[in-house]
């Protein structure tokens, strides 16, 4: 029989009003049509993504809200057994911190963007605040800030509240300190300004004393990033104390180094108001005068072998920060590196000698810094922690790799897995039946997950594979045979999986030791010769046989800036950033690079033409994506992020003489870095845009834009690849794991088909699962979103009306039936059922009352009662035709049922 679909779960007919939207340059998609086309999120979940705080209900500890940097804001209010997303709707989604107001627990503020300046921590817009514990919220001010590291609320005063902003992360900007409202956040004074020259230093961390909250420690953090370097700290970080809520502040020293410096983590002693912490990134080398390193660490020279920073140290005043005593061992670390990353200090509020410290690692003393051990082996780049003031036991530590609550000090955890809370940076997918998708994750390896069950049921954390180690990127599957993939983690090792037999191998070209690898370095799998692979540095590279062998079929492709090339922080530049294969010609293709570069060789490769000329208004900024067109030799979709250098601006390119000249289509897209372009290879004009905020979709070829995204939170859209076979939209988010749209009813979008009285769009394809052995799961699950089990039709009616629907095998009528159409998109579902016969009008009355009798609602058996009017049985697979009429028009498209592969006869 038929299934009807209202939204995305219960059942009965979606109806999309259309209406045709005109401007100067072209037609955007309807609102109402984009508003109808759900994304399906499929998880993964257990790896948790990155989380920077915890704010905690004082008098009721089981109210918990856990923000993440790229994931949004959380909240439990069972004490983790369960959580919901609260901070999906604003327009921005990266968090630094968050904190609850302990007289009024309705009152939550956020402060946006990540404070934790790595390569992926991305900005905010200011702070927020939410007066119903987290169901609304309001922008509050400091838009300039992008990056907040704390916030603290006057426990005597809910109107008093103070704010650590680092600024921007790849710019100097005058939007640094501490802030402070005295009105709740109707306006804001900056109460501590430090500078260093000419420049504007942000402050990181702050604490307040737990006796008199108008006594506070500020951190201030001298830093430069670039998208080549970045340097450790600076003259400028500092430790500024004031004891008069902010009016005055005075420069902390007594015992605390001085010279280079980097970040610094603080803490009070909760039970102890005198006893304070810091933990302090010494960059200061011996024997380099203050010159010398200035200038190293603004250009980011390295430094050489037999030279060393002092490196991470802790301090400890026990009179308030008058004075302090260093209290780590002379020569190791008390909080890792890179200490960019971490820095976070927690005191145990019941013992001020008991103290932890985050890293890559955690760090423990119970001795006031005698000694120092490892608590426990759980976590790992750790960056929040919270203590339970009425006991100690009772902890919670978020890591990179999601959180954890444990009773017994961290001799045992429990690990919430049900949140999907994935980083990708690439996507993939195969040709099975369903077909997988594969991809990398920030500091979580490879995964191979499906892209919905057999039966339509759920898709669980189980379900998904780990198929690489370390930091997961580029995932590129053989199509000919869904059996090799390609993938590596960060800074270019390459592995090739087999997955029918497990056997990995580790392929990386290793005939240039001075290669430089992207972060993310593109790889390719030939659509004309399977066996014929690509991967690249700072040149490419070419594999005829799987990577067995390998050649340079380009020299250095980036401007091969030798300062730049040797950048310090983790980072490695002037590399290439994307590389695709024309699907129309083997010996096309097209390279772009972090330093701006945009490349192209018709001749496999043996000569390479630089186009950077011939793009209007060039940015030169770090290339995202370029896109080879399936549909016309010559022609390329390219898109540039300037998110490294602090310009938000959407740039997008089209050309359509292999780069000989470039028009711009980013039009009315949005301040938002554009992370990836797809060209639908149905349709030419169908055109995918992923930002660094959403998704965006076009119908005239780039002229007009549309946001794209019903179902998805606001998140980056670092990946997307269509699926050829299933005409789907994968999207691959940085923090929120994969989403699924079909796009089959946007393909046949054009200006006669939204205005003509009916159009069906063409049926994808279905197969008819066999329903066999269905695995068990957790109890305590996400369950991922399969698509719903038939085939899909999509029509558009010009005008409401009664829509018959009749799908038909020869002259004979398999199933029909009568539906409400409105104007414009509806979609319908048919589940592989024939009609038999059909029920009495006391069969249906029985089954009403029996419905009634589970619980049922009226409108619940309203829904079904196209179904329950008839008697059914299997649909056999084969060809079918499916005709739509409604007001005198009529339209038929090929419907197709396939065998399941796995079935044998």
């Amino acid at each position: 029989m038929s299934t009807l679909r209202v939204l995305r779960k219960s059942t009965g007919l979606m109806l999309l009003a259309l209406a045709t939207t005109f401007t100067a340059f072209g037609q955007q998609i309807p609102d109402n049509v984009v508003s109808k086309i759900d994304f399906r999120e499929i998880g993964p979940t257990r790896q948790g993504g990155r989380y920077v705080e915890f704010a905690v209900v004082a008098e009721s500890p089981k109210v918990i809200y856990a923000a993440t940097a790229s994931g949004g804001l959380w909240k439990t209010v069972n004490n983790g057994q369960s959580w919901k997303p609260i901070f999906d709707n604003e327009n921005i989604i990266s968090i630094g911190s968050v904190a609850v107001d302990q007289q009024d627990t309705s009152t939550v503020w956020v402060g946006t963007g990540e404070a934790n300046n790595s390569r992926s921590s991305y900005w905010g817009n200011g702070i927020y605040k939410s007066t119903d514990g987290g169901k609304t919220w309001k922008n509050m001010g400091l838009p300039e800030s992008h990056h907040i590291g704390r916030i603290r609320i006057d426990p005597n005063n809910s109107d008093i509240v103070y704010v650590a902003a680092l600024g921007h992360l790849y710019s100097d900007n005058p939007e640094r300190g501490v802030y402070k409202t005295t009105d709740g956040g109707k306006t804001w004074n900056k109460v501590l300004e430090v500078k260093k020259g000419k420049k504007f230093i942000g402050v990181v961390d702050l604490a307040m004393s737990p006796d008199d909250p108008n006594t506070l420690i500020a951190a201030a953090y001298d830093k430069i990033r670039t998208p080549w370097t970045f340097n450790e700290g600076g003259e400028g970080s500092a430790i500024y104390k004031s004891t008069d809520g902010g009016k005055n502040w005075k420069k902390l020293g007594g015992g605390l180094p001085g010279g280079f410096l980097g970040r610094i983590g603080v803490d009070y002693a909760p039970g102890n108001a005198n006893v304070v912490y810091a933990n302090i990134e010494n960059v200061n080398v011996d024997g380099i005068g203050d010159k010398e390193r200035r200038n190293m660490l603004e250009v980011g020279i390295p430094l050489k072998r037999n030279q060393s920073v002092k490196g991470t140290e802790m301090y400890r005043s026990d009179d308030g920060g008058e004075t302090w005593r260093k209290i780590s061992p002379d020569g190791e670390d008390v909080g890792g590196y890179p200490s960019y990353y971490y820095q976070q200090v927690r005191v145990d509020p019941n013992d001020e000698d008991h103290v932890y410290v985050l890293g890559i690692r955690v760090w423990e003393t119970k001795d006031g810094g005698k000694t120092w051990g490892m608590p426990f082996r759980f976590g790992g780049d750790n960056h929040a922690m919270w203590i339970d003031p009425a006991d100690s036991e009772h902890i919670m530590l978020g890591y990179d790799h999601g959180m954890g609550i444990s009773y017994d000090a961290g001799a045992t955890w429990y690990h919430p897995d049900e949140k999907p809370l994935a980083q990708f940076y690439a996507v993939d997918v195969d040709m099975a039946y369903p077909y997988n998708v594969y991809g990398g994750l920030q500091d979580n390896g490879s995964v191979r997950g499906p892209s919905t069950t057999r039966n339509g049921g759920p898709i669980t954390m189980e379900m998904w594979y780990r198929t690489g180690g370390g930091d997961g990127m580029y995932n590129v599957i053989d199509r000919s045979n869904n059996r090799y993939l390609y993938n590596e983690s960060q800074f270019g090792p390459l592995s090739r999986l087999d997955l029918e037999t497990g056997e990995s191998k580790g392929i990386r070209y290793t005939g240039d030791r001075n290669m430089r690898w992207n972060w993310n370095a593109p790889i390719v799998v030939s659509q004309h010769n399977s066996d014929v692979i690509y991967h690249a540095g700072n040149k490419v590279l070419k594999s005829t046989f799987r990577g067995e062998n390998w050649e340079e079929i380009s020299g250095d492709l980036t401007d091969n800036d030798e300062v730049k090339a040797a950048g310090t922080g983790n980072i490695q530049y002037g590399t290439i950033t994307t590389l695709e294969e024309s699907p129309l010609n083997a010996d096309e293709l097209w390279v772009g690079t972090d330093d701006g570069n945009v490349h192209v060789t018709t001749d496999g490769g043996k000569n390479w033409t630089n186009l950077n000329a011939n793009i209007p208004n060039n940015p030169r900024y770090w290339v995202t994506r370029i896109e080879a067109s399936s549909h016309f030799p010559g022609t390329a979709y390219l898109t540039y992020n300037g998110m490294r250098r602090d310009d938000f601006t959407a740039y997008a390119y089209k050309t359509t003489d292999y780069g000989k000249t470039w028009t711009s289509i980013a039009n009315n897209l949005p301040n938002e870095g554009v992370n990836v372009i797809r060209e639908d290879f149905k349709n030419p004009n169908l055109l995918f845009a992923g930002t660094e905020l959403g998704t965006y979709a076009s119908i005239d070829a780039g002229k007009t834009w549309t946001k794209f995204m019903t179902g998805m939170p606001t998140n980056p859209a670092y990946d997307m690849v269509i699926h050829p076979r299933e005409n789907e939209l994968v999207v691959a988010t940085h923090g929120r794991g994969i989403f699924i749209a079909d796009i089959s009813p946007l393909q046949n979008l054009t200006t006669s088909t939204l205005n003509a009285p009916l159009t069906v769009s063409d049926v994808t394809p279905a197969v008819k699962w066999v329903q066999g052995l269905n695995a068990n799961s957790a109890y305590t699950n996400f369950n991922g979103e399969s698509k719903q089990v038939g085939s899909h039709v999509w029509f558009k009616a010009g005008s409401a009306g009664k829509a018959t629907i009749n799908i038909s095998q020869g002259m004979n009528t398999v199933y029909k039936t009568e539906v409400d159409a409105e104007a414009g998109l509806n979609h319908f579902v048919w589940n592989f059922r024939k009609i038999t016969g059909e029920r009495t009008k006391e069969q249906l009355e029985s089954m009403v009352n029996r419905y009634k009798r589970f619980g049922m609602s009226d409108e619940q058996i309203a829904a079904r009662m196209p179904d329950m009017r008839y008697f059914t049985a299997d649909a056999p697979e084969g060809n079918y035709t499916v005709t739509v009429s409604i007001n005198g028009q009529k339209e038929s498209k090929e419907l197709i049922v396939l065998k399941d592969h796995w079935y044998k006869d």
